[in-house]
């Protein structure tokens, strides 16, 4: 039709390889075999030619675009279940029918094999892949409005006046639901921004009571700061007490409304008892969240050492839940000296400012350790690493 512009996508770039990686000593060598064939034959060319191993797998369609990447511990159990009969609307039949070959690369390790996973997605963007991708991860932050009477929201993008922000956080509808709670609890407004605010201390002898802008007013479920209901102190002392909920000093709200909760139920007064559940579990949501993104960034700074794919083992240095980098553990005085620049770069500059850039690897990071609570027992502390450089290179 005349008068309609027409916006194309960008050509989808043609697969040759996977490229290169940060998570390895030494590229492994990509691995290849054409889907062409009954399932039968194809489930037996893969358990002839690929091992039970730790791996990444791509799926290439007929024009040479790559359409999904998935890893496993277990490489071929995995790539079996793509051509064994299973319900026609599974995400793995559909790839499978749209695939034309499928490509491999092993690794030493599945903490390795999740890292190179991502870094692929990030680099290929394929279509059957959902998680990882960055158009599709929506981080930001909760934090307090400017104004006379702020409040707490949650946004991919902070206000630049802005000086209590927490995050980062994956900004979903259940965040943003959370948030509003919190607003609700704390009685605090949820108005309009442009709202004018009218605090208690700031009404004249002869002013007229102004009614309360919305319902939340009369309910007393607000402080209504627009007509007066508050003191610009006390409206602030309730914001203070919901930061302390959000720094994690101070969590008592929630086990009082859990308290609240159990008491209301056994009077079985079920209607309050559903409300103050709704507000225990958004609390709870936001309070852990944000709990466990703290504890993240202060207590993931060590030294995991991993085996690579070519036997070498490699220490991926860890900084606040994010992998600043893979290197080779040292074998010589030239490499232990290098090792040992990269461990100072790491450590000993202080935290980074810039937490944002690598959320979902943090999140990969963090999941990897609460699966498996006994790797921390292999982790190095910086020092410790720094000891063994120092001993290797007489520095």
């Amino acid at each position: 039709m005349e008068g309609l512009l027409l916006c194309k996508a960008p050509p989808r770039p043609t697969f040759t390889g996977f490229g290169a990686t940060d998570f390895a000593s030494i590229q492994p060598p990509l691995q290849t075999m054409d889907l062409s064939g009954e399932p039968k034959d194809l489930r037996q060319r893969i358990r002839d030619n690929c091992p039970s191993d730790p791996g990444v797998y791509g799926m290439v369609d007929r024009y040479g675009h790559l359409i999904y990447v998935g890893m496993s511990a277990q490489l071929q159990d995995r790539l079996l279940t793509y051509f064994t009969k299973g319900p026609p609307h599974a995400k793995e039949q559909r790839v499978a029918e749209r695939a034309h070959r499928l490509v491999w690369e092993l690794g030493g390790h599945e903490f390795t094999v999740r890292l190179r996973e991502l870094e692929l997605i990030r680099r290929w963007r394929p279509r059957f892949n959902l998680r990882g991708r960055p158009e599709r991860t929506k981080i930001g932050y909760v934090y307090v409005t400017a104004g006379d009477a702020p409040r707490f929201r949650a946004g991919r993008l902070p206000p630049k006046s802005g000086r209590l922000v927490w995050g980062p956080v994956r900004v979903s509808r259940r965040l943003r639901i959370a948030v509003d709670r919190l607003n609700h609890v704390f009685k605090l407004r949820d108005c309009p921004q442009d709202t004018p605010i009218r605090h208690a201390e700031q009404r004249t002898l002869f002013q007229e009571d102004r009614p309360a802008e919305c319902i939340r007013g009369p309910l007393n479920t607000c402080l209504a700061p627009c007509a007066g209901g508050c003191t610009r102190q006390e409206y602030t002392q309730q914001i203070e007490a919901a930061r302390a909920l959000l720094d994690g000093s101070d969590a008592s709200i929630v086990y009082s409304l859990e308290a609240e909760m159990a008491d209301a139920a056994s009077r079985r007064d079920f209607e309050k008892a559903a409300a103050l559940r709704d507000a225990w579990t958004e609390l709870t949501f936001l309070h852990e969240h944000l709990q466990l993104m703290r504890d993240v960034r202060r207590n993931y700074w060590f030294v995991y050492p991993v085996p690579c794919h070519t036997g070498a083992t490699l220490w991926m240095l860890v900084a606040g839940g994010s992998i600043v980098k893979a290197i080779r553990e040292p074998n010589s005085e030239e490499s232990a000296y290098q090792c040992l620049q990269s461990l100072e770069a790491t450590y000993d500059g202080g935290e980074r400012e810039s937490w944002d850039e690598d959320f979902d690897q943090m999140q990969l990071v963090s999941s990897w350790f609460r699966q498996y609570p006994d790797e921390m027992q292999s982790v190095l502390q910086p020092e410790q690493a720094k000891q063994h450089c120092r001993r290797r290179s007489r520095y």
